[in-house]
């Protein structure tokens, strides 16, 4: 096993296998078994073979390169000739690179290494996916059945290749038939078969309701549908999920991954990707509170549980915990039924509970031998209506079904704007009561503020929010839980796109169930979109990255721009926005000039109508028309007579007018031609002097890339909700001074608005895709280096800093500085490279990979070590880096 560098100089997450071919198990048929088994297992990325002279290289992230039309076949993705290839080999072969992580920053490598589609857990959705559209388009069966017993054939097929089935087990219930299939079809027989399953499982898991038992009895339709599932080849001649996947080695969190397509409303049900919950249980869930769990009673919950993937992976975290205090024998039976009874969910959707079973015995069984398993009659616990509830989180709560010792509480509550159940309803009137309204009428608000009053004093909760938690203008929400429980940390995940199946962006909050300090801070971590990111294999995220926010300024700040500017850099961005945020704004200049300004028309909807006449057969500016090179009178049209709701006056479109179109850029024009409409993507400053208008267009030309910097950190909408778009009010809050000749910019202040223009705001929105993340450190290290010997020069000036050039290791740079007039000996620094596993790369826990900038010091030299990526190397990272190395030099005394 090849590792990531870890904390502490240990070893890491583990990156790739190692095989060595010595005997018959090192033929091809026989490793093409293992890395179909790998890649359905998911845990590394990457598998080198060594055979007679060469190395071989195999994806297990990526698409399933062992499958041929039904067939495995040995197909390594590159082959490494020792010798004559080993000069001009590509980076993957590169140990380094793998150690320290710097491999995956490259996009190029990793769109061959990663994919975001065609990795087991997704082709697996997808595949039962395609498979649940054949069967309601092809099967004649009830549709909710197809559902149920698609769903068994799954689970049997789990069991069937782990061995957790007696011998001979099909045959016992139709004679001849060898897998499930072949019972399937056939009704009587698949009857007796649950029945068996029934007896030798318990926990409900293969229980049919009556109606369905019945309807299984009666149909003439199981063959057909047998049919259909046992295909082993589609038409199109890709091989089929049975054939595919290696169910014995898939993940028991990976059945999870099928939940969105049976749960009875699927607009509530998000399937949560595992190396998030890994990540956010990480946080929460540390060997003290697992003890506690072990030793004291104290149980984990999760109150919107779905298919139990956060329970789950706890179990499986007690299970490793216990084995870790015992030796490393294997817990029993009875041990693994007692942990299973300290994991405990909750969800209003029975189908929800049922996957949830499933899946918690799933885990169970993972922990005992095959054996074991089948030497046990009723092997599991049952769990419905103990550790498990079909019930509203709120109703459960207040009727006393939830235990009173809940000292961990994680989970991904729905995303609602609205109360469906009497318990929600119930509880909001109390929220009321006490604090007033909710913003949005946010459901997952109140699935936060609940919890906490849940646990016990001392507990955690680690909980998936929607964005607007953080990034909602009405701060009311967050203010007070800020102000009632201690938040520990904020992880942001605004910038990572495709987590989940909805675009969804979320934020999760970790909190403990204390008062909070009022001179304490809040970590806010930001993740950005990396490769391994989108190919849901783990979490990088920068040093730059970790921001800590004091909690009097996150009490203090009534919008969310201290939480924004760290989407965009940091402190530095901070201190730029509140600064011009002092400034006089510009919709406050237009009312004390008595402009009309605002919005253009609304066009109207379900038939709403005003009266429009001043708008009706007038030129019409399309809002695209209105670029940063002025207006493409071309494009400019007339306003059809159709209902038009809210639609303003006829001064509103009455030139002289500075047009602002709602978007990132601030393209604006000063238009004078004529009576011109526009529509509400437009924003309109109507005046009766040009003259007055003149200065603020000025304004708008010569501040043009302060004022995109500044609105990009203050929007309401941009970024968190469209990629590009403003609203109204970004565009009124733009400071504008008509006393002054400008914004004044420092060279510093100029520094990171340009990085937030020409760089950060397309990181964001793109991730790895962006030019950020693809271009190399050359293209910046000069700019960087004089920046940062600048900064520091500036407090050392009878011996400045400067630059002594840089050295390229392949994925990792070291720019050196000298005081001075020293002279760098590069011979001399060989010792910096063998510090690299240690100096830049740390993984933290099972999900989290975290790039550090290392700073070495040595006599009249300080090194900068990090990766060959540009986004490390901008003016505006040198302003960090220049600050760090100040207070490093002061505590040296230097």
């Amino acid at each position: 096993m090849f590792f990531e560098a870890g904390t502490d100089g240990g070893n890491g997450a583990p990156q790739a296998f190692v095989f060595v071919a010595k005997d018959a198990d090192g033929s091809d048929e026989r490793f093409a078994e293992i890395h179909q088994r790998l890649w359905s297992w998911g845990g590394v990325p990457l598998v080198y073979r060594h055979v007679a002279g060469a190395v071989q290289l195999f994806r297990c992230a990526h698409r399933p390169d062992f499958a041929e039309k039904g067939r495995l076949v040995c197909r390594p993705f590159d082959i490494l000739r020792i010798g004559a290839d080993v000069a001009n080999a590509e980076a993957w072969w590169d140990a380094r690179r793998l150690r320290t992580g710097t491999l995956w920053d490259d996009p190029a490598i990793a769109d061959k290494l990663l994919s975001s589609d065609d990795s087991a857990p997704r082709r697996l959705v997808a595949a039962v996916r395609n498979l649940q559209a054949k069967l309601l388009a092809d099967s004649a069966l009830d549709h909710g059945l197809q559902r149920r017993l698609l769903i068994l054939s799954l689970l049997v097929a789990y069991l069937d290749q782990r061995d957790a089935l007696p011998d001979n087990f099909f045959p016992t219930f139709l004679e001849g038939a060898d897998t499930f299939a072949a019972v399937l079809a056939d009704g009587p027989a698949l009857l007796r078969m649950l029945d068996a399953l029934k007896i030798l499982f318990n926990g409900d898991v293969f229980s049919l309701d009556q109606q369905e038992l019945a309807a299984i009895g009666r149909t003439t339709e199981l063959a057909e549908f047998s049919r259909l599932v046992e295909a082993r080849e589609e038409r199109s001649g890709q091989t089929s999920l049975w054939a595919l996947y290696s169910f014995r080695d898939l993940p028991v969190e990976v059945i999870s991954n099928i939940y969105e397509l049976f749960v009875s409303d699927p607009t509530d049900s998000v399937y949560t990707p595992p190396a998030l919950v890994r990540l956010i249980l990480d946080e929460v869930l540390d060997d003290a509170r697992i003890d506690r769990i072990l030793d004291d009673g104290n149980v984990a919950l999760d109150p919107a549980c779905g298919s139990g993937i956060f329970l789950v992976e706890t179990f499986k975290r007690i299970v490793m915990r216990w084995r870790a205090r015992n030796g490393w024998m294997r817990p029993g039976v009875e041990t693994l039924r007692d942990i299973l009874r300290r994991v405990h969910g909750v969800d209003n959707d029975p189908g929800a509970i049922e996957l949830a079973t499933f899946s918690l015995c799933l885990a169970m069984c993972d922990s005992l031998t095959p054996e074991e398993i089948r030497a046990t009659p009723q092997l599991f616990p049952k769990l419905l209506g103990s550790s498990l509830t079909h019930s509203c989180f709120f109703t459960a709560k207040d009727d006393g079904l939830l235990s009173k010792d809940v000292a961990v509480l994680v989970g991904n509550p729905p995303f609602k704007s609205g109360l469906k159940t009497k318990g929600a309803k119930t509880a909001y009137a109390r929220y009321i009561e006490d604090h007033g309204k909710l913003p949005d009428l946010q459901v997952a608000y109140l699935f936060l503020h609940e919890s906490m009053k849940l646990l016990r004093r001392g507990g955690i909760l680690g909980m998936l929010q929607q964005y607007n938690l953080l990034y909602n203008e009405k701060p009311d929400f967050r203010r007070l839980f800020l102000a009632s429980w201690n938040v520990r940390e904020v992880l942001d995940f605004v910038s990572v796109r495709g987590l989940f199946s909805k675009d969804t962006k979320v934020v999760a909050v970790v909190a403990v169930a204390e008062p909070p300090s009022p001179d304490g801070s809040i970590l806010h971590a930001v993740f950005r979109r990396t490769a391994r990111a989108d190919a849901s294999q783990r979490f990088d995220i920068d040093s730059y990255d970790l921001h800590r926010i004091p909690r009097a300024a996150a009490a203090a700040d009534h919008t969310p721009d201290l939480w924004r500017s760290n989407l965009l850099g940091g402190a530095r961005t901070y201190a730029f926005v509140k600064r011009l945020r002092k400034m006089p704004s510009l919709a406050a200049h237009a009312k004390a000039m008595g402009w009309d300004y605002g919005e253009g028309f609304i066009e109207g909807q379900d038939g709403k109508a005003s009266n429009a006449v001043h708008l009706y057969d007038q030129p019409l500016l399309p809002s695209e028309a209105l670029t940063l090179d002025g207006i493409d009178r071309s494009r400019i049209g007339t306003v059809e007579r159709k209902p038009i709701e809210g639609p303003r006056n006829a001064a509103r479109f009455t030139p002289p007018m500075l047009l602002v179109r709602e978007h990132a850029d601030l393209p604006n024009f000063l238009w004078t031609d004529g009576y011109l409409t526009y529509k509400n993507q437009i924003v309109g400053f109507a005046a009766s002097r040009v003259a007055d208008l003149k200065p603020v267009a000025r304004w708008m030309r010569e501040e043009a890339v302060a004022l995109r910097a500044f609105v990009a950190a203050i929007s309401v909408k941009m970024l968190s909700q469209k990629a590009t778009t403003l609203s109204a009010r970004d565009v009124y809050d733009l400071p504008f001074d008509p006393g002054a000749d400008g914004l004044d910019l420092s060279e510093n202040e100029f520094r990171v608005a340009h990085d937030i223009v020409d760089h950060y705001l397309d990181y964001v929105r793109l991730g790895n895709s962006s030019p950020l993340a693809r271009r190399r450190a050359a293209d910046g290290l000069e700019q960087f280096a004089a920046t940062f010997a600048e900064q520091v020069s500036a407090l050392y000036p009878k011996n400045p800093l400067r630059p002594s050039g840089f050295l390229d290791l392949g994925g990792t740079v070291i720019q050196a500085f000298a005081f001075g007039n020293a002279e760098l000996d590069w011979s001399q620094t060989k010792q910096l490279t063998g510090r690299l596993d240690a100096l830049l790369c740390a993984s933290r826990g099972s999900s989290l990979t975290m790039t550090r900038v290392a700073r070495v010091y040595d006599t009249s030299f300080v090194f900068l070590l990090k990766p060959d990526r540009l986004r490390y190397w901008l003016p505006s990272v040198a302003l960090k880096d220049a600050d760090d190395v100040l207070a490093d030099l002061r505590d040296q005394g230097f």
